[in-house]
């Protein structure tokens, strides 16, 4: 779960677009992915205008967690300025992202998107990464749950505060409305580190899910996820969640955790993720992608 990524739905999205934004959507309303889809676009655009880390901070959710490329997850709008506020290089870039998936859970208590996202320095290269994000609805607003950013980034050039916090959070157990978006979680490093990664992957990705290899490589389904997965499999996976969100009507949800690989020969690859889920009709877990990138070197007991 370090480096994989997200799916394409730009049809979709393409629509969504173009519509005005409606009222957020809320447990007592029909879910409205145009509202979404604008939130997004307009939080794209303060991005590449003012600033991401103003941007970003202005839809992060109270508690929202946020993974940066060699930081620790990172929780809530305190920690998330003092990390940003450290990181000098993004004073001079310009970041903005592009959606290519956009779910919403039925009721509209959870959206989820993810997509492709470019920096760039004025005159300077573009770079291209890419995204996953999860939104909760917050008044007439949505708010930033979880975010995952990687590739727009190099982790060795990330500065870490002293006073950031933590660089590892507890694992978490399978309990209340995330029980069993954790549970399948948890079930799916099992078998991870039981049968290698590529068995896993194709075990619990969903018909439709659609992970990032490469630039401009997807994934799509899941004997494709885990056929790109094959030539890891020598390596030893382990992971476990440390966070989760889910709708209200349970039928979607996201896990955000830390991981291990360690490889047959060469450097331990110490990752944090976002994983977004959903539960099918027979009540399977699958996850619809996955997404992440590096934290720092801090075992997994």
């Amino acid at each position: 779960m370090l480096d994989f990524r997200p799916a394409l739905h730009g049809g979709l999205v393409a629509a969504l677009l173009s519509v005005p934004a409606g009222r957020a959507a809320g447990q007592n309303q029909a879910p409205d992915p145009a509202s979404l889809a604008a939130q997004e676009r307009a939080a794209a655009e303060a991005s590449a205008r003012d600033g991401f880390a103003p941007a970003l901070l202005a839809v992060l959710a109270r508690d929202g967690a946020v993974l940066w490329p060699g930081a620790p997850v990172v929780v809530g709008t305190d920690q998330t300025r003092r990390l940003l506020e450290a990181q000098r290089a993004l004073d001079s870039l310009r970041i903005t992202w592009q959606p290519l998936g956009l779910e919403l859970a039925s009721d509209g208590s959870l959206g989820v998107t993810w997509g492709v996202a470019a920096a760039a320095r004025d005159g300077g290269t573009l770079r291209i990464g890419r995204y996953i994000a999860a939104w909760r609805p917050d008044g007439e607003a949505w708010k930033l749950a979880a975010i995952a950013v990687v590739g727009l980034s190099a982790a060795g050039s990330t500065v870490l505060p002293g006073d950031l916090g933590a660089l590892r959070r507890a694992p978490l157990a399978p309990a209340g409305n995330v029980a069993h978006f954790v549970a399948a979680d948890l079930a799916f490093a099992r078998l991870a580190a039981d049968s290698g990664a590529a068995r896993a992957f194709t075990r619990f990705a969903a018909p439709d899910a659609v992970t990032f290899g490469g630039v401009g490589l997807l994934n799509r389904g899941p004997a494709a996820i885990g056929a790109a997965l094959d030539a890891g499999a020598a390596s030893r996976w382990s992971w476990h969640p440390v966070l989760a969100g889910a709708s209200a009507s349970g039928d979607l949800g996201f896990t955000v955790g830390e991981a291990e690989i360690r490889p047959g020969s060469g450097p331990v690859s110490y990752s944090k993720y976002l994983t977004v889920w959903r539960r099918l009709p027979g009540g399977e877990v699958r996850f619809l992608t996955d997404g992440g990138n590096a934290r720092p070197a801090t075992p997994i007991p």
